[in-house]
C-alpha cells in the first residue's frame, strides 16, 4: 500500500511539468531568440509547457518500476499526457506504454506505440516479439508472423519466437506450396547464389499473384527447394519457405533478410542419387555459399 501511494505521488508531481524543466525551456527559449534576433512570444500559448529529455527517460523508468504488466492503468494515466510530443525520443517511453496498453487489451494503441518504438530502435527484438503477439491478438496474423519473424533474426533460439512461428504457420497454413500454375510469370533467369565460386546452377522464377502479390520460386534442376511469398510487390518478401532435405515438405520459415544455406540435396544430380559413395560429388570439392532472397531483382 505504501509503495503505491508513493507511486501515485510521484505520478502526481509528473503530470505537470517539473520547475526545473519550465526553467530548462525558458533557458532554451530564451537562448533561441538571442540567436535568431526575433522574438516568437506571440507564438507561443501563455499555459503551454514542456518537458525536458532527461525528464522522458524519467518517466519511462518510473513507469517501469510501476510495472506494466501489473499496473497497465497507472503506466497509461502516466505517460499518456506526453505520447504525442515531438521531443520524446525515449524508446522505453514508447516500449512501455505498448505493453501498458496490450495488457488493457486496446491493441490498436497499443500496436502505435511499439511502432513509434520500433521508429526509434528499429532492430530492437523483444519490441519486435511484443508487436508481433499484439497483432495476433487483434487477429492481424500476416503482421504477427512477419513481426515474430524480424525478431526471430537475433533471437531464433528463443522459446516463445520457436513457439509463435509454429502456431502462426499453422494457422495460417504457410508451409502450403503455392499453386502458381495460373500465375503470370514476370522473370525466368538463372542466378549466382553463391558469392565465392562461380556458381549459376539455381534458378529463379517470379510470379504474379491475382491479389496483386508475388511468387519467388528457387530451384536447380527443377528442382524446387524455396519459395519466398510476398503480399505485395514491393522488396523485400514477407517470408521464405524452405525444403530442407528434399521430401517436398516446406517446414522451415524464415524472414525475408534471413539467410540460409542452400540444401545440399537441390545440388545433387539426379543420375548420381543412386551412385555409388565413391562416385558421388564430394560436397567440400565445391562448397555452396549462403542463399537470401532475390532483394535486388
Amino acid at each position: 500500500m505504501r509503495k503505491i501511494l508513493v507511486l501515485t505521488l510521484l505520478i502526481l508531481l509528473f503530470a505537470h511539468p517539473s520547475a526545473q524543466a519550465r526553467k530548462n525551456m525558458k533557458i532554451r527559449s530564451e537562448k533561441a531568440r538571442t540567436d535568431s534576433g526575433q522574438s516568437r512570444a506571440d507564438n507561443v500559448k501563455p499555459d503551454e509547457t514542456a518537458i525536458s529529455e532527461f525528464d522522458y527517460e524519467a518517466l519511462a523508468l518510473l513507469s517501469l518500476e510501476l510495472n506494466p504488466k501489473e499496473n497497465p492503468d497507472l503506466v497509461i494515466s502516466l505517460l499518456k499526457p506526453y505520447k504525442k510530443d515531438e521531443n520524446n525520443k525515449s524508446f522505453n517511453f514508447y516500449s512501455s506504454l505498448g505493453s501498458a496498453y496490450k495488457n488493457t487489451e486496446d491493441f490498436k494503441e497499443a500496436i502505435a506505440a511499439y511502432d513509434h518504438a520500433l521508429e526509434l530502435e528499429p532492430n530492437e527484438p523483444s519490441t519486435q516479439y511484443y508487436l508481433g503477439i499484439t497483432y495476433y491478438k487483434s487477429n492481424d496474423l500476416p503482421n504477427a508472423l512477419k513481426y515474430i519473424l524480424k525478431s526471430s533474426e537475433q533471437k531464433p533460439d528463443h522459446p516463445g519466437v520457436i513457439k509463435w512461428i509454429d502456431k502462426l504457420t499453422k494457422e495460417l497454413d504457410i508451409c502450403k506450396v503455392p499453386d502458381t500454375s495460373n500465375m503470370k510469370m514476370v522473370l525466368d533467369k538463372n542466378i549466382d547464389v553463391n558469392k565465392e565460386v562461380e556458381d549459376e546452377e539455381t534458378r529463379l522464377r517470379i510470379y504474379f499473384t491475382p491479389a496483386g502479390g508475388r511468387i519467388q520460386v528457387l530451384s536447380v534442376n527443377d528442382k524446387i527447394y524455396s519459395y519466398g511469398i510476398d503480399s505485395d510487390t514491393k522488396q523485400p518478401v514477407d517470408y521464405i519457405i524452405i525444403d530442407t532435405d528434399g521430401d517436398e515438405q516446406f517446414e522451415k520459415v524464415i524472414n525475408s533478410r534471413g539467410r540460409f544455406g542452400v540444401p545440399t540435396w537441390a545440388y545433387t544430380p539426379v543420375k548420381q542419387q543412386d551412385a555409388s559413395p565413391d562416385k558421388k560429388r564430394s560436397p567440400d570439392k565445391k562448397r555452396r555459399g549462403q542463399a537470401r532472397t532475390s532483394e535486388g531483382e
